[in-house]
């Protein structure tokens, strides 16, 4: 019998281990989200919102990546950048923007442009 659905694709062993290492810094940034360096942080710029918005954007951050690692699509591509984007944003507000910042973002990006012909 024939499920019918589109041809088993296999994954790029080059976005499993940049989804892998961006998964491990989001989740990083999840535990740390509440710690005293964010809280001081954020009541010193007046955000106080600041480690909410930490563990709330790694979170989707993780989530776009398994998105992306598990069904291989581009539109969590997207999503993880806007995220990244977002969270860059908010600490080049904040003035403690690095481009280390940059670096697992990076990794993904080129990961997927390597496999974009296989990404749905």
């Amino acid at each position: 019998m024939d499920a019918g659905g589109p041809p088993f694709r296999r994954r790029s062993i080059a976005l499993t281990v940049a989804c892998a290492i961006a998964f491990a810094g989001a989740l990083q940034a999840v535990a740390f989200a509440f710690s005293p360096l964010y809280r001081e942080l954020g009541a010193s710029a007046g955000a106080g919102w600041l480690p909410a918005f930490i563990f709330a954007s790694s979170l989707l951050a993780i989530a776009f990546l398994v998105i992306l690692w598990w069904r291989m699509r581009r539109a969590p591509l997207l999503g993880y950048l806007g995220v990244i984007a977002a969270q860059n944003a908010v600490m080049a507000w904040l003035g403690r923007w690095s481009a280390l910042m940059l670096l697992f973002p990076a990794l993904v990006t080129a990961a997927a442009a390597w496999t974009w012909k296989d990404l749905r």
